[in-house]
């Protein structure tokens, strides 16, 4: 059991996962951080009020939080749209790379076999 365990732990697409759940958090505090400190500010700057976030509220209910959190998932979702995009397109293009020298070695393998079926008396 400790060894199907430790097959599955160690697979990539386990420490794959792990990798990308880290990487996810450290994101999110960036993106977080960018909402905060940067575009709420200007964004309250154009409202009229500096924290946006936390005057915007009636009847105790903090509906500038709340758009704030709207921003923050827009900005993650494109951010990993645009890298998602990237990713794929570099992944396409060795797809490519890689297509032409496996279509050289099989044209190379059926001309020689059509060689052979031509000139029987070389073998």
């Amino acid at each position: 059991m400790f060894k199907e365990f430790k097959e599955f732990a160690f697979k990539g697409n386990v420490l794959d996962l792990a990798v990308a759940v880290v990487m996810g958090a450290a994101f999110n505090k960036i993106v977080t951080s960018l909402v905060t400190y940067i575009i709420m500010p200007l964004i309250g700057l154009i409202f009229g009020t500096v924290d946006f976030a936390k005057n915007w509220s009636m009847f105790g209910i903090k509906y500038g939080l709340f758009i704030q959190s709207i921003i923050d998932f827009l900005i993650v979702a494109f951010a990993l749209f645009l890298f998602v995009k990237v990713a794929n397109t570099m992944m396409k293009k060795e797809e490519v790379e890689e297509e032409p020298e496996e279509n050289t070695i099989l044209l190379t393998e059926i001309r020689d076999l059509l060689q052979k079926q031509n000139n029987p008396s070389d073998q």
